[in-house]
């Protein structure tokens, strides 16, 4: 953990309380108050079990749980409301509406559920006296809960209630007696009921884990896979495309679920699938927020317009998202499953089978909408079935695939049912059916991707925006994990994940060319889109806006250098795209075109960059919104209008003394605040709070730097731009002349290279020519051999 201490000067800490009422009154007559924090993970709170709701319970038919009414309260439509107050009433009214138990069809058992053993004298056998030992009301409760375990044996004592479990059973001559219960030969012997235990089978054994049966080259058949990805975020297109490009091949097929939220996303997919015949996207899509149970509907319908619309001749789906990337050729994953087509791989956690029922919230009921999964109480698991989870990631083999899909028993009826009311279904449903059904058999436990997982990192309660629950995800591979990845040769590993071009495209450059063998190292910038006319027309952001503001200021000074006159010669914007290079954020590149179909482009880049002057600091950045797993900004403009609050990063390449401080100093260069910063093996974050109460004072351009106290020599400086709200940044002279200072056109281009404003315009900016697009890394219409195909 990292420390830090607010400190102007070095002074005892009750010498520093003393004076800091001044200090804040000062703040508050400069229009600014500040307030540092140490903040490292993100705060959660357990929900409290005795919430109760201003929402009056009388408003409903039937008596609901406080968490029920809780996620009522917290919900925001009115159709969300009923939602959850209707199935919260059918659940409570309905007295199957979730099966107590499902019959378990998995031909792979040791004997049946509740096959009697005998009965055990505990007292003449002090190892099964079970300390650890859970209470029940019956016997059967406590089979069941040893077969929830994965454990072949129960015991149970009917008189204490108490159970054990047990992998194997081999004391058969100490039994007092065989294939009866206790009560039926202890009956009078109050003793023995008292120490003795019934030893039941719950029929559960290992099966699965067929992996290595086979050699390359036996049974080595023509297969077709169908890649089904399930993708989400409008800036991830050119990192889909590119994935498509890794794994494409006319032999197989790809089936593709756009986020229902995502039209621009859906549109320019479609676009690719209209020009390759193999490549498809989903009739029907789904809001697929993390852990949402809408996920498995849409796998499921996914798979029915495999079989019902395209008819393709499979016999594997393996699923993707924009985060993987192929670890080998795919030619080389085509060979691999051509000898396993009878067999699913699925992977399973590596825990102990409760704490992650637990963990994935299978003892409560959710639901999903108002694009969150709202948690409304608790419920019992499934009696007499194995729950079985783990990764997500799978490659099912067609006949499995046709069962989850179309299979008509009571055991995937029933799954299908509870999963639609439960968190991170995709975890948990197939592993469940498989474990489960006359598949079982069928199942390696091992998915054929590696996952970089670093749990003490990626398990600081993640999504809690999105869900009632923590959750986990894995962290993005960065180049220095090429050792990891380069181990994956010889082992059944086909891809990774994750992967993230604006954190680190080379490791992304350094697998693709080896997969590829291409050169890529003319490839364009990586674009994300922000912003389309078609989808978001008048919906900028105050950043944007005025950042367009300013690029309009220059573009209307080239208008009336144009050669042609237009009665109409209006600029419309077209597209905004966050440019990086090498994962570096280099800015924003605005799109315009004229009435006349002229495209024109400017690259906006940050003045103030970020400098590092000492090699005791390795990062010294600002932003709004951290990603506390990758420790990154989630955004990179420096640019704030009205910030609440801002966070500092601060990660030290070598620090071992106490003399530092991070120094805030206004627009008006006048120092507010210092703060000492200790020597932390872990980046320092350090919230910075700003007042509630706007105020002109904080308008203007902010800096901040790490100062030796001792020698006020700076060992970093950053500087950031504070703008306010309440302004129009159009009619704002001032606005202009601060964001002229900050933002600056570094560059721009046009798609007619022999446009009328192709000549020398460096009276009025830097850039001596204007440049032709099509031969520009930084713009749209450059060609980029990583994603275009």
């Amino acid at each position: 953990m990292f420390r830090w201490i607010a400190c102007p000067f070095h002074r005892p800490l009750h010498y520093r309380r003393s004076i800091i009422f001044p200090i804040i009154t000062f703040m508050i007559t400069t229009g600014l108050l500040y307030g540092l924090v140490e903040h490292y993970t993100y705060a959660t709170h357990p929900v409290d079990p005795d919430f109760h709701s201003n929402y009056s319970s009388s408003h409903f038919n039937c008596q609901l749980r406080n968490e029920t009414v809780r996620a009522i309260d917290l919900a925001s439509s009115d159709y969300c409301k009923n939602l959850l107050q209707d199935t919260s009433c059918k659940i409570n009214s309905i007295t199957n509406f979730f099966p107590k138990s499902l019959p378990r069809l998995c031909p792979i058992q040791k004997g049946h559920f509740g096959d009697v053993v005998g009965c055990l004298s505990t007292d003449a056998n002090p190892a099964y006296h079970g300390n650890n030992s859970e209470i029940f009301d019956i016997d059967i409760m406590c089979i069941d809960h040893c077969l929830k375990l994965s454990l072949s044996f129960a015991g149970y004592n009917a008189l204490t209630g108490h159970c054990f479990c047990l992998s194997t059973f081999n004391d058969q001559h100490r039994l007092i007696d065989s294939n009866h219960k206790c009560a039926e030969v202890v009956e009078n012997n109050y003793k023995l009921k008292v120490n003795s235990s019934t030893i039941y089978r719950t029929g559960y054994t290992e099966f699965g884990n067929h992996l290595g049966k086979r050699r390359l080259g036996q049974n080595n058949t023509q297969i077709a896979i169908v890649f089904f990805l399930t993708v989400g975020g409008r800036k991830n297109l050119r990192q889909i495309k590119r994935l498509l490009r890794a794994i494409y091949s006319k032999q197989h097929y790809y089936l593709i679920h756009v986020d229902n939220r995502e039209d621009y996303l859906y549109e320019e997919l479609l676009q690719v699938s209209k020009r390759i015949s193999n490549i498809h996207l989903t009739n029907k899509r789904y809001p697929t927020t993390w852990g949402a149970s809408t996920l498995l509907t849409a796998h499921l319908e996914a798979f029915k317009q495999i079989f019902d619309e395209l008819k393709w001749n499979f016999s594997f789906v393996l699923n993707l998202s924009e985060s993987d990337f192929p670890l080998k050729p795919i030619q080389v994953l085509t060979n691999f499953l051509s000898m396993y087509t009878s067999y699913n791989f699925l992977r399973s956690h590596g825990r102990e089978p409760y704490k992650f029922i637990r963990s994935q919230g299978l003892f409560h009921t959710f639901i999903h909408c108002d694009d969150y999964m709202f948690r409304i109480g608790p419920r019992p698991l499934i009696q007499n079935i194995i729950y079985d989870g783990g990764s997500d990631w799978y490659v099912l083999n067609r006949d499995f695939v046709h069962y989850v899909t179309y299979g008509n028993d009571e055991l995937v009826n029933g799954l299908r049912h509870i999963f639609n009311y439960s968190l991170l279904p995709c975890e948990s449903f197939f592993h469940t059916v498989l474990s489960n059904s006359e598949h079982c058999d069928t199942y390696i436990r091992n998915n054929l991707r590696l996952v970089h997982w670093n749990r003490e990192r990626g398990c600081k309660c993640q999504h809690k925006k999105m869900v009632d629950w923590c959750g986990c995800s894995p962290i993005i591979y960065r180049n220095n994990d090429k050792t990891l990845l380069n181990e994956t040769i010889d082992k059944p590993y086909f891809f990774a994940r994750k992967f993230d071009p604006t954190i680190d495209e080379a490791i992304l450059d350094w697998l693709d060319t080896k997969i590829s063998r291409r050169n890529l190292s003319n490839g364009a910038f990586y674009l994300q889109n922000i912003y389309h006319s078609n989808y978001e027309a008048d919906s900028l952001n105050n950043v944007l806006k005025l950042i367009d503001t300013f690029a309009r200021t220059i573009l209307t000074d080239y208008q009336q250098h144009r050669r042609n006159c237009f009665l109409d010669d209006s600029i419309y914007l077209e597209q905004i795209h966050s440019i990086f290079e090498s994962s570096l954020f280099q800015g924003y590149s605005l799109q315009y075109k004229f009435n006349d179909g002229e495209q024109f482009e400017l690259l906006m880049k940050l003045n103030s960059l970020t400098t590092i002057r000492s090699e005791q600091v390795k990062r010294f950045e600002v932003g709004l919104e951290l990603d506390v797993k990758e420790i990154v900004f989630l955004d990179r403009s420096k640019t704030f209008i009205e910030p609440k609050l801002v966070k500092v990063l601060i990660e030290w390449e070598s620090m071992n003394d106490n003399d530092t401080c991070l120094v805030i100093s206004s627009p008006s260069g006048i120092v507010l605040q210092r703060v000492n910063l200790l020597p932390s093996v872990e980046p320092l974050i350090i919230d910075i709070f700003f007042p509630v109460v706007s105020s002109t004072n904080m308008v203007g351009i902010w800096g901040m730097s790490i100062v030796k106290e001792n020698y006020e020599a700076s060992l970093a400086s950053l500087n950031f731009l504070v703008l306010l709200s309440n302004e129009e940044p159009s009619l704002n002279d001032q606005y202009l002349r601060i964001t002229k200072r900050f933002w600056s056109i570094s560059n721009m281009c046009t798609t007619k290279v022999n446009s009328s404003l192709c000549h020398d315009l460096s009276n009025r900016t830097k850039i001596t020519a204007i440049n032709n697009c099509f031969e520009q890394r930084w713009s749209y219409f450059f060609y980029d051999i990583k994603s275009d195909w």
